[in-house]
């Protein structure tokens, strides 16, 4: 019965996966192509790479791609080509005023992602059954990341986060299975897959800690002393190991970021001039260096957020457990480890604790460990049917909040977005006049009032940034996501203070389901790119 009952326990939970991704995919599809009209900015800036790429003549560079690495938009390719091979001989793939062409390898490219995303749900249910042999556990750790809010949001995306949690993943299985056998084909594919990783985004590169603290934290079923059992294996790894993972990761970089080696030039370019710009390098001088108010930061905002609202606390509890069973170090240390090392350079290293995308290669391991913990749970408690109930009735409790938002995201972004309803108004107020539109030149308006106001601009229609203060017909500010009512009051009342405008409307698209709204203000940045809030003011004199 058990064993008929597993397969489609798995099936409903792969099922219920691609649901979650593969409703809304079609969201801001045909918001045009460019840096003031793309709905998602950071799809932009994966479209810029890929569309310097082809295939099918033999060119491989994308210098648009070298910021972060270029494995994901070699992959991107392949969609692309397959499009120009079935495109018309007039069309062009490379004009992007024919904004059909990015929309359709946009599309591609999220299909793509959603792809990786279910691969990487398998991936971490094999991580966990290779740890613990166990399917319940298993069941549970990877139903936790199915429903994971980030990662529901982001594989409706085209950006290689997604790519990166796979490969995560996959070291995580493989390193896994170094407990048993190292061979040399083993260690050089934990190598290679971290060498991609880094080529797809350059930290991911630190995945390769964990084949290596595998390697080193493993003791086996040997029995001797803890210091001798460590020299031994550091040895090994010295004279060994290390050469094979290290060749590995060599040879990944390489096939996944070729121009790092053939042109280090424009490489090292791209990293200085775009990449840097984005570092907080601060963090890592004087005092800075050992402070971790940042990393406090995102553990207490921005991991529960991307785990909205409780599904955070089965992670770290499952964390706080795993500190007091030494007899599963060897399983939990490699990965709270280098969870560590990431956020520590990553998360002080970036901007600051505002974007929730940089915690998305923490959750494989996330979720790995919360399966170990539960297979771990049932191996000690008594009665390990009731033990088994319990866990999955905790656990549910914990994700079904999740789902519920999960489903109330995805409806939300079926509907119109607030940029096209904002568009379509203007059009209609502007007819045939001439008419002058301002954007407020102020934080996110490149892809919140922007893209609503720039298809219309015309030798008629002239769409401008500018400050209040300014003249106009109309005036758009947005914000990222949705606002409090004293911001919003406080924004109306400074614009009309100026004397040129009247507030006439807000525009959002509500996330809402079962007639419950969610409050999305406090959320971080990149988790309401679908929900922005833009207002329109109105000239209180014509133009």
């Amino acid at each position: 019965m058990q064993k008929a009952l597993r397969p489609g326990l798995f099936a409903g939970l792969i099922l219920l996966a691609a649901y979650l991704r593969v409703a809304g995919l079609t969201w801001g599809l045909n918001s045009g192509y460019g840096h003031d009209l793309n709905f998602q900015p950071d799809e932009f800036v994966s479209l810029r790479g890929v569309l310097e790429l082809n295939l099918l003549k033999g060119h491989i560079k994308a210098p648009g791609a070298y910021f972060e690495g270029t494995f994901n938009y070699y992959l991107w390719a392949v969609p692309q080509a397959l499009l120009k091979l079935t495109a018309s001989k007039n069309a062009n793939l490379n004009d992007s005023t024919k904004t059909h062409r990015p929309s359709d390898l946009l599309y591609a490219s999220r299909w793509m992602s959603v792809l990786l995303d279910l691969c990487t749900i398998v991936i971490v249910f094999l991580a966990i059954r290779e740890a613990t042999q166990k399917f319940y556990p298993s069941f549970l750790g990877a139903l936790c990341y199915a429903v994971l809010p980030m990662q529901v949001i982001y594989a409706h995306f085209m950006r290689t986060h997604i790519l990166s949690n796979l490969l995560c993943a996959l070291v995580i299985w493989f390193s896994f299975k170094l407990r048993k056998s190292q061979s040399w084909q083993l260690l050089f594919l934990v190598g290679l897959l971290s060498g991609l990783g880094a080529a797809t985004r350059y930290p991911v590169g630190i995945i390769a800690v964990i084949p290596c603290l595998c390697l080193l934290v493993d003791g086996g079923n040997d029995v001797r002393s803890c210091r001798l059992r460590f020299s031994e294996r550091a040895r090994n790894f010295v004279a060994r190991h290390v050469w094979l993972i290290g060749f590995g990761f060599g040879i990944g970089l390489f096939l996944g970021h070729p121009m790092l080696f053939l042109d280090p030039a424009s490489v090292t370019k791209a990293i200085t001039t775009e990449t840097l710009k984005y570092a907080s390098l601060h963090e890592f001088s004087g005092s800075q260096l050992v402070s971790l108010s940042v990393l406090w930061r995102y553990v207490t905002y921005v991991i529960p957020f991307a785990m909205y609202p409780m599904l955070w606390l089965a992670p770290y509890c499952a964390i706080l457990y795993l500190l007091f069973r030494r007899r599963l170090y060897s399983l939990s240390v490699p990965i709270l480890i280098f969870s560590f090392l990431y956020l520590y350079f990553m998360g002080k290293g970036y901007l600051g604790p505002y974007f929730a995308r940089v915690t998305m290669l923490l959750f494989p391991g996330f979720c790995v460990l919360v399966g170990i913990v539960c297979s771990d749970l049932q191996l000690t408690l008594p009665n390990k049917r009731t033990t088994t109930v319990v866990l999955t009735g905790a656990l549910l409790l914990l994700m079904v909040p999740s789902i519920i938002f999960d489903l109330a995201y995805d409806r939300a972004m079926q509907h119109t977005d607030a940029r096209e309803i904002l568009r379509k108004d203007l059009y209609n107020f502007i007819g045939e006049a001439p008419a002058r539109i301002g954007i407020l030149h102020w934080g996110p308006y490149f892809y919140t009032a922007m893209p609503a106001a720039n298809p219309l601009n015309s030798e008629k229609v002239v769409v401008q940034l500018q400050d209040a203060g300014e003249d106009a017909d109309f005036f758009l500010v947005g914000f990222a996501t949705q606002i409090a009512p004293p911001l919003l009051k406080a924004t109306v009342q400074q614009v009309e203070a100026r004397g040129k405008f009247r507030y006439a409307k807000s525009y959002r698209v509500p996330v809402r389901i079962f007639g419950h709204e969610f409050k999305l203000m406090h959320f971080p940045q990149d988790m309401t790119y679908p929900f922005p809030t833009i207002l329109l003011f109105r000239a209180r004199t014509p133009t």
